[in-house]
C-alpha cells in the first residue's frame, strides 16, 4: 500500500517547503525518500556548483601560467611602456627654444625695516584644512607665523614702533570682509601705517555666484567654475620663485574655482586659466579661449592696502609657489626665501626589481637624455644611483642588456651603496653578517668600475639612519665602503 503525506509531519521543517515525502510499505518495512522531481533538482544544483568551482580553479591556474610566461618573455613590458607617464609641462628652454633671461625680482625696500618677518594667519577653526596647509607650507620654508581664529579680538599688532607681522593671511576672505567695524578699521590702519599686505583665499561654496561684487571693493567674482591650462602674467612684479613663460596644461584640480573681474585700475592679474566647462567648450572659439583670472593683485590704489587674492586653495601646486612669492612681495622682502638650491636626485634600487619591471636599454637612454637636459640649466648635475649588486642580471634578456648599458655609462652618474641584497640594516643582529654583505657590495662595485668614494649612502627604506642602528654606523667604518655620512630624506 502506498500513500502520500506532508513531509512536515515526518521531518518538521528540515526539507524545502512544497516537496513531498513518499512512504512505501514493502514486506512490512517502511521506507521513505524524496520525490523524483526534488531529487533531480538537488542533483542539478550539486553538479552546477562543482562545475563552477572546477572552472574557477582551472581559470586561475591558466592565468598563473600565462602571467608567468608573459613576464619571462621579451615582450613582458609592452603594457607598461605603452602607458609611460608624460609630464604635462614642456620646458621651452629644454626644448631648444631661446628666450630672454628672466631676472628674479628683488622685493626688498626700506619698509621692511619697520616690520618683523612673521605672518599672522586668520583661520576659520584650528582644524580647518586650508589653515593646516598654510601652516605646513610656512613650516617647510622656516617662516615664523601665528595662527588666530577669525571672529575674535585682534592680537597685539605692534611692539613699540615696529609692526609684529609682515603679512596678514586670511584662510577665508569673507572673514575679512565681514569683520566688525572696530576690528576692520584697526587692521586696515595697521596695514596702511606699516605697509603690510593681505593675502586672501576665496573658499568654495554650494551657491554659484555670477558677477557678484566683493563687499566694499570694485571687484566681481564668478564661483564654481571648472578651469584648465593655467598660465602666469610675466609682467607681474610679484614673481620671484615662480617663473612665467610656460603653461600648466590640463584640467586644474577641483570644479569649484572662483575667477575675478575687476572694475578698477588697481587690480592686475597674476594668474589666469581657460574655462573647462562643457557649455563654454561647445560655444564660440573666441569665447572659451578668453582667459579667466584666478589670482589677482591689488596694488593698493583703491584704499591704500596691497592685497593678493586667490580664487582657490593650495591644492593646485602653482598656488603654493605664488603664495610664497606673495609673502615676499607684500612683506617688502622680509619673508623672502633664498633662491639657492642644493639639488640631489636619488634613483634607488638599481638592479633590483621583479622581472618585467626592471630598467631596459631604452630606460637607460631616457635617463641619460633627461640628465643631459637638466645639465643645460644645472651645470654638473648627475643622477645619484643606489645599487644592490646581488640582483645584477636577474631580469629578462632585455633587462640584462639594460644592466650592462647602465654600467657602460657608469662614469656619467654618481653612485651609492644600497646594500648587497637590499636588506634593511636594522634587521641585522650580527655585525659580522652586516659587514660581510656590505663588503660584497663594495667588491661588486670595484669589479664593475663603480666609484665608491662619494661619502654618501642611504640604506633601503632609510633603515638604521633614524632611529639609529649602531651596527650600521660601525659597519660603515669597518668596511670603508663609504665614509660615515648617511642622510635621511
Amino acid at each position: 500500500m502506498t500513500r502520500q503525506i506532508d513531509k512536515t509531519s515526518l521531518l518538521g521543517n528540515s526539507w524545502p517547503v512544497g516537496e513531498r515525502s513518499v512512504v512505501v510499505l514493502m514486506n512490512g518495512v517502511r521506507r521513505s525518500g524524496v520525490a523524483p522531481n526534488g531529487l533531480k533538482r538537488c542533483l542539478v544544483k550539486q553538479v552546477t556548483v562543482k562545475r563552477c568551482v572546477a572552472g574557477l580553479l582551472v581559470l586561475s591556474f591558466l592565468s598563473i601560467l600565462y602571467y608567468t610566461h608573459y613576464l619571462s618573455s621579451p615582450f613582458a613590458s609592452l603594457i607598461r611602456r605603452d602607458s609611460r607617464p608624460e609630464p604635462s609641462i614642456r620646458c621651452a628652454v629644454l626644448s631648444g627654444v631661446t628666450r630672454l633671461p628672466i631676472i628674479a625680482h628683488d622685493h626688498r625696500s626700506a619698509a621692511r625695516l619697520r616690520i618683523d618677518p612673521k605672518v599672522l594667519v586668520f583661520v576659520e577653526t584650528t582644524y580647518s584644512r586650508l589653515g593646516r596647509e598654510i601652516a605646513e607650507l610656512l613650516v617647510y620654508n622656516r617662516i615664523k607665523y601665528k595662527v588666530e581664529v577669525a571672529g575674535k579680538s585682534l592680537p597685539v599688532l605692534t611692539n613699540l614702533d615696529k609692526g609684529k607681522y609682515g603679512v596678514i593671511v586670511f584662510e577665508n576672505l569673507n572673514k575679512y570682509l565681514q569683520m566688525d567695524k572696530w576690528n576692520r578699521e584697526l587692521l586696515d590702519k595697521y596695514c596702511r601705517e606699516y605697509s603690510v599686505g593681505i593675502v586672501g583665499f576665496i573658499l568654495p561654496s554650494e551657491e554659484t555666484l555670477v558677477g557678484a561684487q566683493l563687499r566694499g571693493f570694485p571687484l566681481f567674482i564668478h564661483t564654481n567654475v571648472k578651469l584648465r591650462d593655467a598660465a602666469l602674467n610675466a609682467a607681474s612684479p610679484i614673481l620671484r620663485l615662480t617663473r612665467a613663460g610656460e603653461t600648466a596644461w590640463g584640467p586644474l584640480p577641483g570644479d569649484d574655482w572662483t575667477v575675478f573681474a575687476a572694475n578698477h585700475s588697481t587690480y592686475e592679474p597674476l594668474s589666469w586659466a581657460n574655462n573647462n566647462s562643457q557649455d563654454w567648450l561647445d560655444g564660440d572659439d573666441n569665447v572659451h579661449r578668453t582667459p579667466l583670472v584666478t589670482v589677482i593683485q591689488d596694488h593698493g590704489g583703491f584704499d591704500g592696502i596691497q592685497r593678493v587674492l586667490f580664487g582657490s586653495g593650495l591644492k593646485f601646486w602653482l598656488h603654493r609657489l605664488l603664495f610664497l612669492d606673495a609673502l615676499s612681495y607684500l612683506s617688502h622682502g622680509q619673508l623672502s626665501i633664498s633662491l639657492n638650491r642644493l639639488l640631489l636626485v636619488d634613483v634607488d634600487d638599481i638592479f633590483v626589481g621583479e622581472r618585467g619591471t626592471r630598467l631596459c636599454k631604452r630606460d637607460v637612454m631616457a635617463l641619460l637624455g633627461t640628465q643631459e637636459r637638466i645639465q643645460q640649466i644645472v651645470p654638473g648635475f648627475r643622477f645619484n644611483l643606489g645599487f644592490s649588486g646581488k640582483y645584477f642580471h636577474h631580469g629578462t634578456l632585455e633587462e640584462n642588456q639594460g644592466d650592462d648599458m647602465i654600467l657602460e655609462n657608469g662614469h656619467k652618474f654618481t653612485w651609492f651603496s644600497h646594500m648587497w641584497n637590499h636588506q634593511q640594516p636594522h634587521l641585522y643582529e650580527n655585525q659580522t653578517q652586516l659587514e660581510m654583505d656590505m663588503t660584497l657590495n663594495r667588491n661588486f662595485a670595484k669589479a664593475h668600475g663603480i666609484p665608491t668614494d662619494s661619502g654618501y649612502s642611504v640604506a633601503p627604506h632609510h633603515s638604521g639612519v633614524y632611529p639609529v642602528h649602531e651596527l650600521l654606523y660601525s659597519s660603515v667604518d669597518v668596511t670603508l665602503i663609504f665614509q660615515t655620512c648617511f642622510q635621511a630624506e
